[in-house]
């Protein structure tokens, strides 16, 4: 057999081993979910449709995985401010890790949906970080609180449980991508623990925190006597409409899921203490000073929020 022949042969059979090697361990699987949703509750009331897509690409134990989402919806309340409007937002996360993931549960860290892609048949785990970003855009008297924020992503999972670690703030430092303005919802904290039940059932549980505080007043020196520890602590003065908007939610959610319908709840308090103190800690310990005016003596409030999602979802395996 001629030499350049025999040659050909090899690498047709090198190509080959290689090309079967790489389908055997190359594997996508990605899911999208259409949905219309309706919010009630004492800080937030809308009507909202959105798009929700998900997927993950697995190389023998490594794996990466993101999500894409859009909204849009008419809201009656927003950040407690009772005032119709029509809004939409978007997110953007991804995650690297390692471990064979195919059953999609990264999908419960977005923060923009709380119905959930999974693909029950799916058996591999996933322990991996990322980042992402999202942003609310907001119409009349509350657009400039329509702030982009950045999210530091924590998740480790099995075949059909998993819990994650999300934060979310409108710094900027590097691939955590946020505005940079330190006002409305700047810092958002959630951990949560979800389970596959059977095909078509999912249930989630967590824990989260969420505080929001007006724009600052730049054009004032920052000798504000609300939350200053009897003067020892500069602390802005706030510009109106909302110069008192103030909320710490500290709460519990959980979330149930059939096949075509999700039900969401989060149960809690909101309280001026709590967001002081949290925030107070982060500024003071961090050099972000000065702090905020919070009304610490505001007595708690109850926080309630529910939801509910029908959705068309499709899952695809490759």
């Amino acid at each position: 057999m001629p030499e350049n022949i025999v040659r050909t042969v090899i690498t047709f059979f090198i190509s080959l081993s290689c090309s079967t090697l790489y389908s055997q361990q190359l594997q996508a699987d990605s899911g999208i979910l259409l949905k219309a949703e309706i919010t009630l509750g004492n800080q937030n009331q809308w009507l909202k449709l959105g798009a929700f897509g998900f997927g993950t690409l697995n190389y023998g134990d490594i794996s990466v995985e993101s999500g894409l989402s859009l909204a849009s919806y008419q809201f009656l309340k927003r950040h407690t401010v009772a005032t119709s409007g029509f809004a939409y937002s978007y997110e953007f996360f991804a995650l690297a890790g390692i471990g064979k993931n195919s059953n999609l549960l990264g999908s419960s860290v977005s923060n923009m949906n709380n119905a959930i892609i999974f693909n029950p048949e799916g058996k591999g785990g996933f322990n991996g970080l990322g980042f992402g970003f999202s942003k609310d855009v907001l119409p009349k008297t509350l657009k400039s609180y329509g702030l982009k924020r950045g999210a530091l992503l924590m998740r480790f999972s099995n075949a059909s449980h998993h819990i994650h670690f999300t934060f979310l703030n409108d710094f900027k430092i590097g691939w955590f991508d946020g505005a940079g303005t330190d006002y409305g919802v700047t810092g958002t904290l959630d951990i949560g623990f979800t389970k596959i039940e059977d095909f078509d059932t999912a249930f989630q549980l967590g824990f989260g925190i969420d505080l929001f505080t007006p724009r600052p007043d730049y054009r004032q020196s920052p000798r504000n006597p609300l939350n200053s520890d009897d003067g020892r602590k500069n602390v802005w003065f706030t510009l109106p409409p909302y110069n008192n908007l103030f909320y710490g939610n500290v709460y519990g959610y959980g979330t149930y899921q059939e096949d075509v319908y999700a039900v969401h709840t989060k149960l809690g308090i909101n309280s001026q203490k709590a967001g002081a103190y949290i925030q107070n800690k982060l500024h003071d310990g961090m050099g972000l000073n000065p702090r905020f005016p919070w009304q610490v003596a505001t007595k708690d409030k109850l926080y309630l929020e529910i939801t509910g999602n029908v959705f068309f979802k499709e899952i695809a395996d490759e």
